[in-house]
């Protein structure tokens, strides 16, 4: 490398100057941005102590290298960028705030370069900003490169998109709404209630909890963004949430939109999403005009809520596929009568679990068997030993369905229970 290009301030090469205080200055960037960016204080301290330190230290020694060399940033470093902003994205890390960290840490590099200056220093460093410059430049590049592979979460029309999903779901003039956030509103929406199980991250002792859930919910907004063709209306959590995707072109000649090609489509692209995500997703899913999306809303929660009591781990169930338990599980005077048909099987949770194992598996008792480890001469066994102290047999058809309503009724009641539990535990 020629003599000439080597870029000196205060009598030595800048960038073993900086090379050598690495650690200090990063230290200093990392307190910089924790003091003046308020969302990289919600994050983790497992977060910033790895991941965060870890950018800013690549970014400085791509720097250090761009200095060394008088060239812009190399390749291998922007990518590591990217990458990094991809992480930030799927972590819910606002893009602004991810530019902002981006800008104080080169304005404070450039003070510490403007320190080691003397007047006779001005051409290199005139050099050397301009080399810090392109070097934001091509970071900024790289990191809208990182959330522009997914749509921002935090798009400006997102708090928007929000607002319209509660204004839809709580009974608000669907038209005031639309009016007000300028939108034509489709003439039916799938309306999806949802159930995420966890992340295998979110239970690895590696990484943080509340970074793997983050991860999650980006991954799976990503991918509801993606089945609504960028049109879909949501909230989510960690463990689901609420979901408005647009139908726009309803299938012509179809009566019933449970038979419709759409929705076997819907009902692929939530499979294929659940892959993607990496965790099993339960789904209960309707169709409503606009107007009528707050009761098929609730509606959907209450199936999903069927279905995950009735075991359900994954896919996607209306409520024609659980009509019977969905009618069983609304609260009445005979709620607790049925649930009281159990009562003899308190005292023996075995026989309890393997009469709903075998009910949950359609009364097929290879299947129950299988869910619960054992032999199917031993599911065999239990139910006979049900049918003892109940009086009930599975055999015939009219205690088979007394013990299916029995069943629903107890879950219903347990669910109950543990609500009461949880109100009377909550602190005031």
């Amino acid at each position: 490398m020629p003599v000439d290009k080597i870029i000196v301030i205060g009598g030595r090469p800048v960038a073993d100057q900086l090379a050598q205080r690495t650690h200090t200055i990063v230290a200093e960037t990392i307190a910089l941005i924790w003091r003046q960016v308020p969302f990289y204080r919600l994050l983790p301290e497992e977060a910033v102590r790895s991941d965060v330190a870890a950018i800013i230290l690549c970014n400085f020694e791509a720097l250090i290298s761009s200095l060394r060399s008088a060239q812009a940033t190399g390749d291998e470093g922007l990518m590591q960028i990217s990458e990094s902003a991809r992480r930030r994205a799927e972590e819910l890390v606002p893009l602004a705030d991810v530019l902002h960290a981006y800008h104080l840490a080169v304005e404070h590099w450039w003070n510490l370069i403007g320190d080691l200056a003397g007047p006779e220093d001005t051409t290199d460093l005139s050099r050397a900003g301009a080399l810090l410059h392109k070097h934001l430049r091509a970071a900024t590049t790289a990191v809208l490169a990182g959330y522009g592979s997914d749509p921002s979460v935090h798009g400006e029309d997102d708090p928007a998109r929000r607002e319209l999903f509660l204004e839809l779901t709580s009974g608000s003039n669907s038209t005031g709404a639309a009016e007000r956030f300028g939108v034509n509103l489709p003439r039916l929406y799938w309306v999806l209630s949802l159930h995420v199980e966890p992340h295998p991250d979110e239970r690895s002792a590696d990484i943080d909890a509340v970074v793997a859930e983050r991860r999650k919910v980006r991954r799976l907004q990503r991918e509801l963004d993606n089945v609504g063709r960028d049109h879909a209306l949501s909230m989510l959590t960690s463990s689901g949430g609420g979901v408005l995707i647009p139908i726009l072109e309803p299938d012509p000649g179809v009566d019933d939109w449970q038979d419709s090609p759409q929705y076997a489509q819907l009902s692929r692209n939530l499979r294929d999403m659940e892959r993607t995500i990496g965790a099993e997703v339960l789904t209960a899913v309707s169709v409503a005009a606009p107007q009528e999306v707050p009761q098929a809303y609730e509606q959907a929660q209450e199936v999903l809520d069927v279905a995950r009591r009735c075991g359900r781990g994954n896919g996607t169930v209306r409520l024609r596929d659980l009509a019977l338990e969905y009618h069983l599980t609304r609260p009445s005077a005979a709620t607790p009568l049925l649930a009281d048909l159990l009562s003899p099987l308190e005292s023996r949770p075995v026989l309890l679990e393997t009469l709903e194992s075998y009910l949950d598996a359609g009364c097929d008792r290879s299947a129950a068997a299988a869910a619960l480890h054992v032999h199917p001469n031993t599911v065999v066994y239990r139910l006979r030993k049900v049918a003892t102290l109940t009086g009930l047999d599975v055999g015939t058809a009219p205690d088979l369905v007394r013990l299916v309503a029995a069943v629903a009724a107890r879950r219903v009641a347990d669910v109950a229970q543990a609500a009461r539990a949880s109100r009377t535990a909550r602190p005031l």
